[in-house]
C-alpha cells in the first residue's frame, strides 16, 4: 500500500540528486583550469566530502524507494511470500498462530533510520518478541502476523481480504513442508554488504581516504610550488615534481580501495575469507599512501 513515506523517500531522492548536481558542477569549475591554478584548500575539500556524502545517501535513499514500489506479499497453501529488490522471506503458514491488526513497538534511532521509503528491519515488540517489518505503514496500523517466535508486519492494499484469503488457504492445509526465514537475492550480493568484517573495513578505508584526502587538501596551500617525489640512495633530490601531483596519491589509494571491493565481490561466493583479506588490505594500504605522503611533504 503507497504512503506518504514512500513519496518523502523520492523527494530525499531527488534533494540528494540535485545537491550531488550542484556540488559536481561546483568542482568541475573550480578543476577546469590547469592543474597549477587548483584552488585545492580546505574549502574545496568540503565540496568533495558534501558529494561524497550526498552520493551514498542518495545511493541508500535509491534502494530503499526502489525496495518499496517493488514491495508485494503472496499466498498460497504453504506459506505467505514477501519480496523486495530480489529477496524473499517466507513464512509457512502452519507457523502463524495469529493475526493482530496493529501493534505498538518502539525502534529508537536505529528505526527511524529505517523507516525511508518503508518500514525495514526489527523492532522489539512490548512482550519481548521480534518483529520484522515489511511495511509501508507504521506498525498501529499495520497488519501483523505471529509465528511461534517471531512476527511479520505487512501492509496488503486490502487487509480484510488478503486475511481471509490467508485463512482459506490455512484450512486447506499444506501440501509441502517450508522454511522460515528470508533468502536474499544474488543481484546486489547481499552476503557481501552484509558481513561484518568487510563492513568495518569498508569504514575503515573510506574514513582514513577521506581523512588523508582532507589533511592533504589543508595543507596544500601552504606547500612549495615543486615537491621532492623521489630521492636517490644517499638521500639527495632525485625527482621534483609540481605540488599538485601529490594529490593523486590519495587517489590511487581510493583507486586500490575500488578495485579490491570489486574483486571481493566476484570471489566472496567462493572464497569469503579472500574476499575479507582484500578489504582490510584496502584498509592497510590508506596507512602506506598516507605514510608515502608524510614523507613527501614533510
Amino acid at each position: 500500500m503507497p504512503s506518504v513515506r514512500l513519496w518523502l523517500g523520492v523527494v530525499l531522492l531527488a534533494v540528494c540528486v540535485a545537491g550531488a548536481g550542484l556540488l559536481i558542477a561546483r568542482l568541475w569549475l573550480a578543476l577546469a583550469r590547469p592543474p597549477e591554478q587548483w584552488p585545492v584548500d580546505g574549502r574545496l575539500f568540503l565540496d568533495l566530502l558534501g558529494l561524497v556524502s550526498l552520493l551514498l545517501l542518495g545511493g541508500a535513499v535509491a534502494y530503499r524507494v526502489a525496495a518499496a514500489f517493488t514491495l508485494s506479499y503472496a499466498v498460497d497453501r504453504n506459506g505467505l511470500y514477501i519480496f523486495w529488490m530480489g529477496n524473499r522471506a517466507t513464512v509457512p503458514l502452519q507457523r502463524i498462530e495469529s493475526i493482530e491488526s496493529g501493534v505498538a513497538a518502539s525502534g529508537g534511532l536505529r528505526g527511524a533510520l529505517q523507516t525511508i521509503g518503508y518500514y525495514h528491519g526489527q523492532v522489539r515488540l512490548p512482550e519481548g518478541r521480534l518483529a520484522h517489518r515489511f511495511t509501508t505503514l507504521p506498525l498501529a496500523r499495520s497488519l501483523v502476523l505471529h509465528t511461534d517466535n517471531d512476527s511479520y508486519a505487512i501492509s496488503p492494499q486490502d487487509a480484510d481480504a488478503f486475511v481471509q484469503e490467508l485463512e482459506q488457504r490455512r484450512r486447506i492445509g499444506p501440501i509441502q513442508q517450508l522454511s522460515q526465514g528470508v533468502e536474499v537475492g544474488r543481484t546486489f550480493f547481499y552476503a557481501f554488504w552484509d558481513d561484518r568484517v568487510v563492513r568495518r573495513a569498508l569504514l575503515a578505508t573510506l574514513l582514513l581516504n577521506l581523512a588523508l584526502l582532507g589533511w592533504l587538501m589543508t595543507i596544500y596551500p601552504g606547500l612549495p610550488a615543486t615537491l621532492d617525489l623521489r630521492t636517490d640512495a644517499v638521500g639527495e633530490v632525485a625527482l621534483l615534481r609540481p605540488r599538485h601531483q601529490v594529490l593523486f596519491l590519495p587517489l590511487a589509494a581510493a583507486v586500490v580501495a575500488l578495485l579490491n571491493t570489486g574483486l571481493g565481490l566476484t570471489v566472496y561466493g567462493r572464497e569469503p575469507a579472500g574476499a575479507r583479506l582484500l578489504q582490510v588490505a584496502s584498509a592497510v594500504a590508506q596507512i602506506l599512501f598516507a605514510v608515502a605522503i608524510l614523507t613527501i611533504v614533510r
